[in-house]
This record gives structure tokens, C-alpha cells and sequence, in this order.
């Protein structure tokens, strides 16, 4: 006999104790959640904001002031709830209603919001660990004795407006330690932060708009300056510069309105015309290429070409894009409260990719040809000495049986199937090239169809392309560096066993992405011509 379950249909509120838990893990990053904050503070029409580390008694507490127009009562009870009447302004940075709570709760357990509006003074605060004792959404009200210190730092620095924002209770900023480790681990998130705010909000620093302090526990306060990721202003000692490249308008047509975006480009010095210290500033790295995307002049997104447009490549490392739109294109990007996403529609996307092939093209030209005709068979030397040792170096049985290749050695005595390995036809080669490998990796372990083993080499990894230049013209140094990449690819058979490949996989990635900072070190090919 089945049972009817009794409905209650008119309560479905979620339970206070797993949400507020829930809420935690929307994927922000420190940085973002710090912007966040930020955004909120510019948009109450702040000038001045102050952002303190501080470490104090054994307690890591994070402390961000403004001297913004600060909430009333009523203000700050709708601020702090989740879920916020929408900003009446639509340029706002804060316009989701959510940044303040889950940008702060995903890092500390304890929010506390001090604020003061025509000199009169309030605070809130939301405690995770007391919501999920009581599974309620209980909004505190925070002793102002236990906060009086708070509240004359807050008036000292604004006046009779603005508001602070205390993280207490902080489980996932840093670490638990000794009190060394906690320190230099302080040290290290504000030296992040300060790199990363200064380039999120760049054009507010710049323009003096916003002054931004930072304050790092056992050091002074410092005053952020904006960094611009197309360089622009720059000059070398040298009296090199960066080359601008011209200013383009993109109109957009949506929902049956208009608006328009632009796309400004730069190419930054070459690693031949900076020092150690013009270098540090321009930030030359593989990973600063590509497009940085502005969101009513915030910088929302970077991290290379956007998804489907290009891959990250040494010989483009010195391009730089900037794309800025307004509030209007918020929904043709699909921004996201987090303001940390952007999708960029498959016809602005190609329309992006017309604009900068010119400017593509014109570092790739030349590199290519040199690459191509510096590599093009020049690994013959290294397959031939690679194959007349053969007999002493084999360390492994591996056997090819159509698309199912087996191996066997000292820690697998009993075969097993390797993965995703390529196998080549000709089996007079040792070493191959291959555009790009899975991870961007430097090299793989492959084989021939005689199981053989061989190396893959991964062409879009920065090293591949400096070391191959740096050695072009030296016949004996190319064979070493193929023997070198080849035997770390048969030591990696030989160690083999369905136990360890991914201790052997991961050990790979590490070397190569250590190689691609490394590699910045190198000169560029187009600096051989």
C-alpha cells in the first residue's frame, strides 16, 4: 500500500544552514572578492579607499575603508541582505545585489559592516557560524562597544560618511602556521593584491579619481598605482617605447538597440630593450598577452585570448588588447555578479579576431619562415644517434596492435594499456613536432609502430621555439637538446606503471610550465634577424 508524503506548499524558504554554506563557494578568487568590495565603494562615490592586512594577537582580520557617501540604517539592512534592491544608476560596478555578501563570506565566517551617513552611525553583521546553529537568517547587530575603535577609525577617516567592512574569522585566506608562515604568507596576498587592483582598476588610478591604499600587517601603508597592460606611457632608458596601435569602434546591434565597444592594441618592447626592472614593470610574461576587457573603464577579464580566438604563443607574447564597452553590453557579454566572466558571442568574436590579425601577423611574420627552416628535419642527427644505442638504452617492451598500445618494464611486470599515446609510422625518426600538445606541455612520450620510443614536441610551447633559435646555426647543440627531450621521455616509459602515470604526467606538466616562465629569459626569434 503506498503512502502519500503531506506537502506543505506554502513555506519552501531553503534551509539558512546549507545555503549560507553553499553561497560560500561561487568561485571567487582572493582578488576578485577584494575588487569586489571595491566596486561597492566607488559606487557609494568613494575617493579615497583604504585596504589593511592586519595581523594582530594570533588573529588574520582584513579591513577595506571608504569615505563614500555610507548607508543609513535602512541602507544597510538592504545592503546586507542577500539578493539587494537593484542601484537606481546602471553604470554601477556593485549591481548585482550579491558582491558585498558572497565576495566577503567566501574567505571569512564573519562579516561585519560599520557604516555612518550624516554622522550618525550603524553596523550589521552576518555570522556563518551562528546561522547554522539556529538555521535562521539572523542579521546581528554588533556591539558598539566592542566595535568603538572601529567606529573612531571609520569617522577619522571619512568624516561623517563611509563605511567599513571588517572580515573576521578568516578560514581561507591564508593557512594555518607558524607565525613566521602566517606572516610571509600576509606578505605574499598583499603583494598579489597589489598587482592585481592595480590593473583592475587601472583607469580610476590613473585618472585620479580613486586612490587606493594598502596596508600589509608589520609594514607601512602604500599607495597603489595603476598599472596599464599596454604599456602606453612607457619609455626605456633606451628611449624605447611601446607601439600603440590605432583605436577601432565596433558597433553592436542587440534587442533591437545599438551601442559600440572599442579595441586599441599595443606591442610592448622587445626582452632585448628592457632591463630587469622595465621588464618587471611591463609584466613580460606568456600569460600577459591577449585581450584585457574594461567594464565602464573596470577591468572585468584577463587571461589571454578569449575561448576559440587564439592560443597563447611566444611569438605573439609582446600583443596586447584592450576591448572597453559600457553598462548597455552588460547582457551582449553576459556578465556575471562576480564580474570575473565574460562569453563573447561567436560574431563579436570573429569580428575581434579581423581587427587583430594585422597585428598578428605582423610579430608572426618572418618567425615562422625562421622556425620552420631552423627545425625542418635538423632532429635527423638525433634520430640517428638515438637509434644506434637502442640497444643499450631500451627500458621497456612496448607493443602496438592498431589503435591499442600495451607496455611493460621493471615496475609493470604485467602489461598495461597506455592511454592517448601517439604512434608514428616511420620508424627511422626519434624525435616529432606537433603543433601543440595537451597542456601546452613542452614534450610527450610517443613511439613508432615497431614500439620504438620516441618524443613529441610541442611547437606552441615558448621554450621549443627560443631553445631551437638560440642553438639554429649549431648542429651538435640541436642534437643535444633532441637527446636531452628524448630521454626524459624514455625514462618516463622505463618508470612507467599503472600505479605512477600520473605522479610521471604531473612531473612533466611541472617542467614545462616552469620552462614557460623560464623561457622569458630567452631572446624572441624575431630578435635573430
Amino acid at each position: 500500500m503506498s503512502q502519500k508524503t503531506e506537502i506543505q506548499e506554502d513555506d519552501f524558504r531553503p534551509s539558512a544552514a546549507r545555503l549560507v554554506e553553499s553561497l560560500r563557494d561561487t568561485g571567487y578568487s582572493r582578488e576578485a572578492a577584494f575588487a569586489d568590495i571595491i566596486d561597492n565603494s566607488i559606487a557609494a562615490n568613494a575617493t579615497k579607499i583604504s585596504i589593511e592586512l592586519q595581523y594582530m594577537f594570533g588573529e588574520f582580520r582584513v579591513i577595506m575603508t571608504d569615505n563614500g557617501d555610507g548607508m543609513s540604517e535602512d541602507e544597510l539592512r538592504n545592503a546586507m541582505r542577500y539578493g539587494s534592491e537593484k542601484r537606481a544608476n546602471p553604470k554601477s560596478l556593485g549591481k548585482f545585489g550579491m558582491g558585498l555578501k558572497t565576495a566577503s563570506t567566501a574567505f571569512c565566517r564573519r562579516l561585519v559592516v560599520l557604516t555612518q551617513k550624516a554622522g550618525i552611525q550603524s553596523g550589521r553583521a552576518w555570522d556563518i557560524d551562528r546561522i547554522i546553529k539556529t538555521d535562521r537568517w539572523e542579521l546581528e547587530t554588533p556591539s558598539s562597544d566592542d566595535y568603538y575603535d572601529y567606529f573612531e577609525d571609520l569617522s577619522e577617516f571619512t568624516g561623517d560618511g563611509g563605511t567599513m567592512i571588517i572580515w573576521e574569522n578568516t578560514d581561507r585566506l591564508i593557512n594555518q602556521g607558524s607565525e613566521r608562515q602566517v606572516r610571509e604568507q600576509i606578505k605574499n596576498l598583499g603583494n598579489e593584491l597589489k598587482a592585481e587592483l592595480s590593473s583592475v582598476f587601472f583607469k580610476y588610478l590613473a585618472s585620479g579619481e580613486v586612490s587606493i591604499s594598502l596596508k600589509v600587517a608589520g609594514a607601512s601603508a602604500e599607495d597603489l598605482k595603476g598599472w596599464d597592460p599596454l604599456c602606453a606611457d612607457l619609455v626605456t632608458v633606451d628611449g624605447v617605447r611601446s607601439r600603440v596601435l590605432k583605436e577601432k569602434t565596433v558597433p553592436v546591434e542587440f534587442a533591437g538597440k545599438s551601442a559600440t565597444f572599442s579595441v586599441r592594441g599595443s606591442v610592448i618592447p622587445s626582452q632585448n630593450d628592457l632591463n630587469s626592472e622595465e621588464r618587471e614593470f611591463v609584466r613580460y610574461s606568456l600569460d600577459n598577452q591577449g585581450f584585457y576587457i574594461y567594464r565602464e573603464g573596470r577591468l572585468i577579464w584577463h587571461d589571454g585570448w578569449p575561448h576559440r580566438m587564439y592560443k597563447k604563443e611566444s611569438k605573439i607574447t609582446r600583443l596586447r588588447a584592450e576591448l572597453h564597452f559600457d553598462h548597455e553590453l552588460d547582457d551582449v557579454f553576459s556578465i556575471d555578479f562576480r564580474k570575473s566572466r565574460v562569453i563573447i558571442p561567436v560574431e563579436i568574436r570573429e569580428e575581434l579576431k579581423r581587427l587583430v590579425a594585422p597585428w598578428r601577423q605582423e610579430l608572426l611574420k618572418g618567425q615562422d619562415r625562421l622556425i620552420s627552416a631552423n627545425t625542418k628535419r635538423v632532429h635527423g642527427p638525433a634520430d640517428r644517434s638515438i637509434d644506434k644505442h637502442k640497444k643499450y638504452t631500451k627500458n621497456s617492451d612496448i607493443n602496438v596492435d592498431g589503435d591499442t598500445v600495451t607496455i611493460r618494464n621493471q615496475n609493470q611486470p604485467k602489461p598495461i594499456v597506455i592511454e592517448g599515446i601517439k604512434v608514428y609510422q616511420d620508424k627511422t625518426v626519434r624525435v616529432h613536432e606537433e603543433d601543440s600538445l595537451l597542456g601546452d606541455d613542452l614534450w610527450e612520450p610517443s613511439c613508432d609502430e615497431e614500439g620504438n620510443t620516441c618524443v613529441t614536441l610541442g611547437k606552441s610551447h615558448p621554450y621549443f621555439h627560443k631553445m631551437y633559435n638560440v642553438c639554429k646555426d649549431n648542429v651538435e647543440a640541436m642534437k643535444a637538446l633532441d637527446m636531452l627531450l628524448w630521454s626524459l621521455a624514455n625514462a618516463e616509459h622505463g618508470e612507467y606503471s599503472e600505479a605512477n602515470r600520473h605522479t610521471l604526467k604531473g612531473y612533466r606538466q611541472k617542467v614545462s610550465q616552469t620552462l614557460r616562465y623560464l623561457s622569458i629569459e630567452l631572446p624572441d626569434a624575431e630578435e635573430y634577424e
